[in-house]
């Protein structure tokens, strides 16, 4: 990069600062435009599921160095402009700029952006800003919802709640297996005694929800309010006859399929663990009283440590599993230098040795894929000014300028004649499809 023979800022002619400004301004619009068209495909070809993340979002905020808000909307944009060519066309050509063409794809369609692009190019991005805006407000106030689910709530005259709801099927069916689990919840009891009756969690949804729905929101609200551990499972595990180790052909779930040990080991990471060893006297219940879960300081400990995913470029904050990294099957002890927090999605995919995590020491870990590659946290960037110039150094000096005299916009009549062309061009298409036919 060769910037030594500029002479300093303050000496330089205004004018040539000026343009300079805008030349660049040009340049990083059609090198966005670049990127985003890059984007675009490598969603479609989802590189970023070969990392085992979320999205293209989270892969793009972990290796670009964004917030997720932004990568997220830079998605939305890339997908938005494969769709609209002549969009895509003056953006690759650094005549509208990044923050123009995400205005645009909020409102645009393969039939009204070359209005509204006609618009970008005279109008400053504010304007363009209020117009969209108007558009937007519009066409919801236009839209019919066709979708027969939905709800409201309201407080009546005696100061009670009311809520209706309509559900689709599927999640209907969802919505009452949830009743019920809170149901079995909210009427489960510590007491024991032959003549203690156990919940049934197959149960129907109760005939009055208000008490488990009560009882589902105070389980929703105590669980969101911190990044919380995932509750561990008591799992029970039939071996062999000698107590054989865990990993044996023998084990396997109760009532349930036998396990490998690549499955078992899955399984017991951060289970809470009942052993049924099959002898001459029939199955013997019996407990594991070994350290393998966390306590409850260990564990709270943890979370201030890691807060989230320790994954690089996932950072999800629930249900999260703590790991040895070390199983605890093969000797790992269960301490902060041996224990990470992982969400459940990448917990399996570790187990399904789709990459592997390393204890460094003093509290250290580090990832790696399948190929051995190490997985960093905040990849460096590094980019060339001169090198952007030489490339896009077709890109004229006032190419992203709009061509605007000064004039004020009337927001509201803008929009409402772009509404009733767009609906004449409709209908003018429809009757030419009908003529066709």
């Amino acid at each position: 990069m060769n910037t030594t023979a500029q002479l300093p800022t303050a000496e330089r002619p205004i004018e040539e600062i000026e343009t300079e400004i805008c030349t660049l301004a040009g340049q990083i619009a059609a090198a966005t435009a670049r990127f985003l068209t890059l984007l675009a495909e490598f969603d479609a070809r989802r590189g970023w599921a070969g990392w085992q993340l979320h999205s293209a979002a989270h892969w793009l905020s972990w290796k670009a160095g964004v917030s997720l808000h932004t990568a997220r909307e830079q998605v939305r944009v890339a997908n938005a402009v494969t769709e609209l060519p002549r969009i895509a066309k003056a953006f690759a050509e650094g005549r509208v700029s990044y923050s123009k063409v995400r205005a645009l794809t909020r409102v645009a369609t393969p039939h009204t952006e070359e209005s509204l692009l006609r618009i970008a190019l005279q109008a400053p991005a504010a304007h363009l800003d209020r117009l969209v805006r108007g558009l937007v407000r519009q066409s919801r106030n236009t839209d019919t919802d066709t979708d027969r689910a939905g709800g409201r709530w309201f407080y009546d005259d005696d100061g009670y709640l009311v809520v209706s709801a309509r559900f689709g099927p599927e999640d209907g069916a969802r919505f009452l297996a949830a009743l019920t689990r809170a149901e079995y919840e909210r009427t489960r009891t510590d007491a024991t005694g032959p003549d203690t009756p156990e919940p049934d969690r197959t149960a129907p949804a109760p005939s009055n929800p208000v008490p488990a729905l009560t009882a589902m929101a105070e389980m929703i609200c105590a669980g969101a309010g911190s990044p919380v551990v995932s509750p561990a499972a008591d799992v029970l595990v039939h071996v062999g006859p000698d107590g054989t180790p865990l990993d044996t052909s023998d084990a396997h779930l109760d009532d349930g399929p036998g396990l490998d040990s690549q499955t078992l080991e899955a399984v017991l990471c951060t289970a809470s663990v009942r052993l049924i060893r099959h002898g001459r006297l029939g199955p013997t219940i019996a407990w594991d009283t070994s350290q393998r879960r966390p306590s409850r300081t260990l564990l709270r400990q943890l979370v201030i440590r890691d807060w989230c995913c320790t994954v690089p470029g996932c950072g999800r904050t629930r249900f999260l599993h703590a790991h040895h990294v070390v199983y605890y099957s093969r000797g790992g002890p269960t301490d902060l230098d041996n224990l990470t927090l992982l969400c459940g999605e990448h917990h399996r995919a570790l187990h399904d040795g789709l990459f592997t995590i390393t204890a460094e020491g003093n509290q250290i870990f580090t990832f790696a894929d399948l190929n051995g590659r190490r997985i960093g946290y905040a990849p460096l960037l590094s980019g060339d000014v001169d090198d952007l110039s030489r490339r896009y150094r077709h890109i004229d000096p006032d190419a992203v300028t709009a061509d605007w005299s000064g004039e004020p916009l009337d927001a509201s009549f803008a929009t409402d004649v772009l509404l009733r062309n767009w609906d004449l061009e409709k209908r003018r298409r429809n009757t030419d499809l009908a003529a066709a036919a």
